[in-house]
């Protein structure tokens, strides 16, 4: 096995270890969809508009409606992931060493990324 793809392997296991040891130590308080100001749920937007763009893709064949479905679905996640509230339970020991194997890990990926052969 050469030096390159060893560091990479060593630094995915790192980076796997630390996120993992991170996500068991996380705890979901509540999810849903984002709010502005606790009184508009945005994700029944996002949701109205993205069967708006399925009705009107279905009559109309248009590109504006095929471009636009994809980018409805990523905001709809990224309104689920916005309105998530996690925790995380542990103490700053716990968190410093669940993120250095992470960070390590991620380092050694960049170099054998980067790295060239000889």
């Amino acid at each position: 096995m050469k030096r390159k793809d060893t560091l990479f392997l060593i630094g995915f296991i790192l980076v796997a270890i630390g996120i993992v040891m991170f996500f068991k130590s996380t705890r979901i308080q509540s999810w849903g969809f984002y709010r502005f100001g606790s009184s508009v749920s945005t994700g029944g937007i996002v949701v109205a508009l993205i069967l708006l763009d399925i009705i009107l893709y279905v009559a109309t064949q248009s590109k504006v409606t095929k471009i636009l479905f994809p980018i409805l679905i990523a905001l709809l996640v990224l309104l689920l992931i916005l309105g998530t509230r996690l925790s995380f339970h542990g103490t700053l020991l716990d968190m410093f060493l669940m993120l250095v194997p992470a960070a390590v890990g991620a380092g050694l990926l960049i170099k054998a990324v980067f790295t060239k052969e000889k």
